[in-house]
């Protein structure tokens, strides 16, 4: 290959097209230019010129200058994924080191580990023996398509290149053919290197057979389908929704595919979770032993009521199995953290539960099992629901149609909350797994702050000796600025309660807020009398609450909690400190609960209370604010809201701000509307039913989930329809929309990626062509295990495919990998600088052509009056003496001849005396010749100058 130019931007040598211009306009002025500069420079400037242009438009056009280049870079990618067994992974390394050892110290080579994603485990470098593969990707797929991406991006582009696959093909993520398309436009070959894994003995269950949808009473079949490549007895269980149901022992397994079948029960309404596991004990591959799958039992809703005790459920319970509702009734912390398990629910009802009651992981759950998943969730009120229930900054509370910060009617804080906390050393005592009095004490303030709204104000002091302000008080405003100061809490040395008191009473003097409360914690002894400052606070309009913990605490603290206006707590168990916190703080900022009789008001006239007639009369309720987006049904008569609902996501919320039960409902409960009303707030948060006009089918195939929709008319057949939206739960309880695409009339397909095993859940809601919501409908699909563990695939076919693609050769020898390709590559050096500063440099010699005329005889005069020049400059800088000096040394001395004419020209000898009569003059100094009038200028030139200085 020879060396050659390309160009970046080749458009602008259209640009060349000025030099037979230029040339022309050169032609047609010839006469006058060839008189002024005559022939030989007309035509130097001519070509002068026209290499200045040539080199401008050149540069302009970003040339480069291509040497050829016979360096090689070779990109191993090295098959990382469970199916390449460790033996194979260590032949594959010798082969590479193999190649490296017959390359070129020139060559370069890179190499690539890949299963779920590639990694790099080394650049494109110098070639050195590779020891140990220390990258680290997903085992559990094998995805060749990014690899060979990866390895195009690594290879230079100045050097012949290639690619060398070592797998064993089993490809079941992304699409390597589609890859290798782009590797042969690029030209770069793919050399596949086949590696053959050896199965150990291999049981594996292939699917679970469920019907999609089973009705109630059924017998529901399941079909167990598995394979093994030896002959042996397995232990077979089954699961529904996590409970063993049924085990087969001993079951004999043949060498081939095989099925077990069993008939059970389906039991009652709702979403059905089944699995079988197979273990044997010559199994080598435990991964692929278990399998999944999903059925929707039709028929009547079930509800599932969570209250902190039974009886608040009761009357409601009773109100909806009156209604024919199928009710189940469950303590907070029976209440599951898993979406596919209450799935099992149409709704979830929570009557009067405070949120300390329900895990932080229930919660989130429930707010998965709403938005993604379609449920229904509803909030019963109560004197430990919404607000009063510490719901402020919980997961939930975002969800719920009402806001939980009642509107203020006055501008100053509701509430300024101290909170005192005791740090001495005896907080250091356990006070449960891991955890110290001190410790509940922080987890007590948080948990306080979910009973303060935005316009409260808090304050946190420490006290053990001495007292310390941790949070000066400030308005609420950031959970975090409060987690810090508690971070910086350590337990101190002794107690000193009145120092507490007295620092609480001091921040609180100058506040202006509605209500200002101290609550104290200590668990010491202290004999120190303040009392005084208990009355001081008093004058001042504030109230303190003691909380003392252990039976060792002062005894008088219950009666200077009584004179200071507040409650007195003594907790035997630090566990409950957290809950007296939170329900001291409610109590005394006094906005939760409204506990006063009253009627109803109706805004919105529409189900669960249209035709229902006069409501009766309400003796409370919780206080809450409306939201603007939510449905407000009905109001108290401050307009705050006491029925709402909404839509969020797919699912729906509703809230009842007052109770269901003998507290605040007694006239309600006696109500004849009262069944009716309970079955209307179910029905407000069921999703609208089907009613078999929609089939949505879930499956896997290969790495993908495909769900296909059918959508049905009144008379059965496919119809149109409008929008359909849909959301697919991964098994990390993710959320992700899900596209449809119609492929034809009523029918609708999705492909959604399965890159995690485990349990895919979707939800689907159909629109009609008036934008309104006809149906929805749900399904499941359960990815056992990844398809790196199913049964063999024959990789070979893979690899030759890619090789054949890009030209490349299947099991090449290691010595022939760094051969060159034979493709047009070279180094590329840009010239386009080089060429400005060489059209640069040309222009003094144009401007030297047309403007510099000088003939050959003028040239040594030229010479000589420059070593003129230059010898008066040298001498300008000499002293004027100096210069008379040498001037009178340099004149020549006047001969003979000279001096008789002179004396010729004198007048007569008569009128002189004669000098041979005169006496001898005496010696004198050398008489000097007087410079001529030239050097007297030069040297009054130099004197002045002299003065100058």
């Amino acid at each position: 290959m020879m060396i050659t130019l390309s160009f970046i931007y080749p458009i602008a040598l259209l640009l060349l097209g000025l030099l037979p211009l230029f040339w022309l306009f050169a032609w047609a002025t010839r006469a006058p230019n060839l008189v002024r500069l005559g022939r030989w420079r007309f035509g130097a400037l001519l070509v002068l010129r026209s290499l200045m242009l040539l080199a401008l438009v050149l540069a302009l056009a970003g040339t480069q200058l291509v040497r050829p280049s016979e360096q090689t870079a070779v990109v191993f990618l090295f098959d990382g994924s469970d199916s390449f067994a460790p033996a194979l992974r260590e032949e594959a390394l010798a082969y590479v080191n193999q190649a490296i050892e017959a390359g070129e110290p020139t060559d370069r080579a890179a190499v690539v580990v890949f299963g779920a994603d590639p990694a790099v485990e080394r650049a494109t470098v110098p070639l050195v023996p590779v020891n140990r593969l220390t990258s680290v990707v997903v085992p559990s797929r094998t995805n060749i398509a990014e690899a060979i991406q990866l390895g195009l991006a690594l290879l230079p582009a100045d050097a012949q290149k290639r690619i060398v696959l070592l797998s064993d093909g089993v490809e079941n993520t992304g699409r390597a053919v589609e890859a290798a398309r782009i590797a042969a436009l690029r030209g770069v070959p793919i050399e596949v290197v086949p590696f053959v894994a050896t199965r150990g003995p291999d049981l594996l269950v292939t699917a679970l057979d469920v019907p999609a949808t089973a009705r109630e009473g059924q017998s529901l079949p399941l079909t167990v389908r598995f394979q093994s490549n030896v002959a042996t007895t397995a232990r077979v269980e089954l699961l529904a929704d996590g409970e063993l149901i049924a085990v087969e022992e001993a079951f004999p397994v043949a060498v081939g595919a095989g099925s077990l079948q069993f008939n059970l029960p389906v039991g009652e309404a709702g979403f059905r979770r089944f699995e079988v596991r197979m273990t044997s004990p010559v199994d080598t591959q435990a991964l692929n032993n278990r399998a999944t799958a999903f059925s929707q039992v039709e028929g009547p809703p079930r509800v599932l009521l969570v209250a902190s005790a039974e009886d608040r459920a009761a009357p409601l319970r009773a109100a909806l199995e009156a209604g024919e509702v199928r009710v189940e009734v469950r303590a907070p912390a029976q209440v599951p953290a898993q979406v596919t398990q209450l799935r099992q629910f149409a709704a979830v009802f929570l009557v009067d539960v405070p949120a300390p009651a329900l895990a932080a992981e229930v919660q989130r759950a429930l707010t998965i099992y709403v938005r993604e998943q379609g449920g229904g969730l509803a909030m019963i009120g109560g004197t430990e629901a919404f607000g009063a229930g510490g719901w402020r900054r919980t997961p939930l509370a975002e969800i719920l149609p009402v806001d939980l910060n009642p509107r203020s009617q006055e501008e100053r804080p509701d509430l300024a909350l101290v909170l005192v906390l005791d740090r001495s050393g005896s907080m250091e005592d356990t006070a449960g797994p891991g955890r110290n009095r001190l410790d509940l004490a922080k987890e007590a303030v948080i948990l306080a702050t979910q009973g303060l709204a935005e316009q409260d104000q808090l304050g946190i002091l420490v006290f053990d000796d001495v007292a310390q302000t941790v949070l000066p008080l400030q308005p609420f405003t950031d959970l975090l600025l409060v987690e810090e100061a508690l971070g910086r809490i350590s337990t101190g040395g002794g107690t000193n309660i009145r120092a507490g008191v007295a620092l609480g009473a001091d921040v609180l003097v100058d506040v202006d807020a509605r209500v200002k409360h101290v609550i104290l914690l200590t668990d010491g002894l202290d004999s120190s009398n303040y009392a005084d400052l208990i009355d001081r606070m008093r004058a001042d309009g504030a109230t303190i609450t003691i909380v003392s913990i252990g039976g060792d605490a002062n005894p008088s603290l219950e009666g200077l909690a009584e004179r200071g206006g507040g409650a007195f707590y003594r907790v035997l168990q630090a566990q409950d400190v957290p809950a007296i916190f939170l329900n001291e703080t409610i109590r005394v900022a006094g906005r939760d609960l409204v506990e006063e009789r009253f009627l109803p008001a109706i805004v919105l006239n529409a189900p669960p209370i249209r035709g229902l007639g006069p409501l009766p009369p309400l003796n409370g309720y919780n206080a809450t604010a409306a939201r603007p987006a939510a449905r407000t049904l009905l109001v108290a008569p401050d307009g705050e809201p006491l029925l709402a609902v909404w839509q969020v996501g797919l699912g729906r919320v509703l809230a009842w701000t007052s109770d269901l039960k003998a507290q605040w409902a007694t006239d309600w409960l006696a109500w004849a509307g009262f069944v009716p009303f309970a079955t209307g707030l179910v029905d407000a948060v069921l999703p609208p039913a089907s009613s078999g006009r929609m089939s949505l089918e879930a499956r896997t195939e290969g790495s993908e989930i495909l769900l296909d929709l059918f959508v049905f008319g009144e008379d059965g057949r496919m119809a149109l329809t409008g929008e359909v939206t849909g959301r697919l739960l991964d098994p990390a309880e993710r959320g992700a929309p899900v596209d449809f695409r119609q492929v034809g009339p009523g029918r609708f397909r999705a492909a959604i990626p399965a890159a995690d095993p485990g349990v895919y859940l979707a939800q689907v809601t159909a629109f009609d062509l008036q934008g309104e919501v006809f149906a929805t409908t749900s399904a499941g699909v359960a990815v056992s295990y990844s398809p790196e563990y199913a049964p063999g695939i024959d990789g070979q076919i893979l690899l030759d495919d890619l090789a054949a693609l890009t030209g490349g050769r299947i099991a090449p020898s290691p010595a022939s990998l760094f051969e060159p390709a034979g493709q047009r590559v070279g180094q590329v050096n840009e010239i386009g600088l080089p060429l400005l500063w060489f059209a640069l440099a040309l222009l003094p010699f144009d401007i030297a052509l047309r403007r510099l005329f000088l003939r050959q005889m003028e040239l040594p005069a030229l010479f000589k009056r420059r070593r003129r020049s230059t010898a008066s400059g040298a001498e300008a800088g000499l002293d004027p003496a100096l210069i008379r000096l040498r001037s009178a040394r340099t004149q020549p001395s006047t001969p003979p001849a000279a001096r008789d004419n002179a004396a010729a020209s004198t007048p007569s000898a008569a009128a002189r005396p004669d000098p041979r009569e005169q006496p001898a003059p005496p010696p004198s100094k050398p008489t000097r010749t007087a410079p001529n009038a030239d050097d007297d200028t030069l040297a009054a030139l130099l004197a002045a100058r002299q003065r100058r200085k």
